[in-house]
């Protein structure tokens, strides 16, 4: 048997209509699958993907628990564990940094727990000024993309709010994501960032009115220049500075820019700018998942995704392990500011690429990421939404027509919402994740083999699903199957 998990980054399953651009109209071929094969709601947000309870979903928590067959605990949650139990406080790291003078903290000031998360920055300078640093300065980074777009007033005021109680604590500057949070490896972009905070270049001084009348005028919050706030402390040479984002591919950049003027100290590993002994929660990689059953039967996996995905159906999708032995494709992706233009995105290409795999003797497992459903909609325009998830649908289509010619099991997938909520209550663009469930449509070649045993499940489930349609039975510690064994189905 062989079998393709097809993950459609970003496609969340909803009843909604108005603010969704995932329906039968946009993606006519996905449904008909859907009504003749069945559908499971995955869940695929708050603790049964490791994260807080009611938390959206994100790309990480999702390919780790897809990878694993069982509910893994978020980094973010472990984070927010060592601060209540004081295992944050304990930490050797600190030593480094007891009594120094001062410490800049910098990360985003978001409540949607993607890339960042605001309270950490107060954890991390409560905890500094319990180990003697005299003055600790805040930079918040506006996020607006993750979060829900316009909510920074009200983020920014609970960030403010909460440093007023800590003594010797400043919020220092403010500044829109987009510079922070660059992954494509140009670091003349991130150093518009560090060149700011540094005080390389004029900033203004902060008022509210200027954030509100700028949001007001159409501007995003990625996009806010920086300003200064009372009080404030630019970045001097060699003063250490500690990043508070828990994802590393959007915060590496902003790592290896600082490295060269400054310690840099993180809540997570982010290469060879920040030294293992400045990392707060170094990686734990999992030792099991579905990776490992695969290779424990000599079946090696095909992996295929745009560069941003890349890290995704290789790196989370392992548990957090560099390479099991797969055989990984990366294609190209177009930078983020083309997107809105172009939300076909590489899905045609990666399409291309799996097509190719389908057909080559000997091949029995592949893992594949359509990346447009989640990047077209965190753009926040539901127009160019709907063309991107109909792109998906095509290429989802010509998956198909090769899995059945070729005698492949397909799954498709997602690993969380985001093109089926554009909208929010009062109608305005939204561009960050949902906590919508996620489907799951299983294709199997064998007309005798059944289908799914269950309408819901978490994501926990595709990996023990994933197992069974290649035709290996799934650990018991693993979540269990939704489709049942070939044997079985035929019994």
């Amino acid at each position: 048997m062989k079998a393709l998990l097809l993950i459609a980054d970003g496609l969340g399953w909803s009843d909604v209509a108005d603010s969704n651009a995932v329906s039968p109209e946009t993606m006519p071929f996905l449904f008909a699958l859907a009504r003749k094969h069945g559908v499971a709601r995955l869940e695929a947000s708050g603790t049964p993907v490791g994260l807080g309870d009611g938390q959206a979903g994100n790309s990480e928590a999702g390919h780790l628990t897809i990878g694993a067959g069982r509910r893994v605990p978020s980094l973010l949650e472990t984070i927010g564990l060592a601060y209540a139990d004081g295992r944050f406080e304990q930490s050797p790291v600190w030593r480094q940094l007891a009594g120094a003078s001062c410490l800049h903290l910098v990360g985003l000031l978001s409540d949607a727990g993607v890339h960042g998360y605001w309270p950490n920055l107060i954890r991390a300078a409560d905890v500094a000024r319990r180990h003697g640093v005299e003055q600790v300065f805040v930079h918040a980074l506006l996020d607006g993309v993750d979060s829900q777009a316009g909510t920074a007033p009200y983020l920014l005021s609970a960030l403010l709010a909460e440093i007023d109680k800590l003594d010797g604590v400043v919020c220092s500057t403010v500044m829109g994501r987009r510079w922070a949070c660059d992954r494509s490896g140009d670091l003349d972009v991130t150093r518009v960032l560090v060149g700011h905070l540094s005080g390389e270049h004029e900033v203004e001084a902060f008022a509210p009115a200027r954030l509100t009348s700028f949001l007001a005028d159409g501007g995003a919050e990625k996009d806010f220049s920086c300003h200064r706030f009372d009080g404030h402390r630019f970045v001097g040479g060699g003063e250490p500075v500690l990043l508070t984002n828990h994802r590393a591919d959007r915060t590496e950049q902003v790592a290896q820019v600082f490295s060269e003027a400054h310690p840099v100290y993180a809540l997570v590993e982010l290469g060879e700018a920040v030294p293992l002994d400045r990392v707060f929660f170094p990686k734990q990689p999992l030792s099991e998942g579905v990776a490992f059953e695969l290779g424990k039967h000599g079946i090696q996996t095909a992996r295929v995704a745009e560069q941003c995905k890349f890290p995704h159906v290789t790196y989370f999708f392992n548990g957090f392990n560099k390479s099991l032995g797969e055989e990984a494709v990366c294609l190209p992706s177009i930078s983020e500011s083309a997107i809105a233009d172009n939300p076909e995105m590489s899905a045609r290409e990666v399409t291309g690429v799996v097509l190719k795999l389908l057909a080559e003797p000997g091949r029995r497992a592949i893992v594949a990421n359509l990346a447009n459903a989640d990047q077209v909609g965190h753009t926040g325009c539901i127009d160019s939404a709907r063309e991107a998830v109909g792109v998906v649908d095509c290429e989802i289509a010509r998956i198909h027509a090769s899995c059945q010619q070729h005698g492949w099991n397909l799954l498709i997938t997602s690993d969380h919402g985001n093109a089926d909520a554009m909208l929010d209550a009062q109608g305005r663009p939204l561009g960050s994740h949902s906590t919508n469930p996620v489907p799951l449509v299983a294709v199997l070649a064998s007309e005798g083999s059944g289908g799914l045993v269950s309408e819901h499940g978490s994501l926990a489930n595709v990996g023990a699903t994933f197992l069974t349609a290649v035709g290996i039975a799934p650990p018991t510690w693993m979540e269990p199957s939704l489709i049942l064994p070939i044997e079985q189905a035929n019994a």
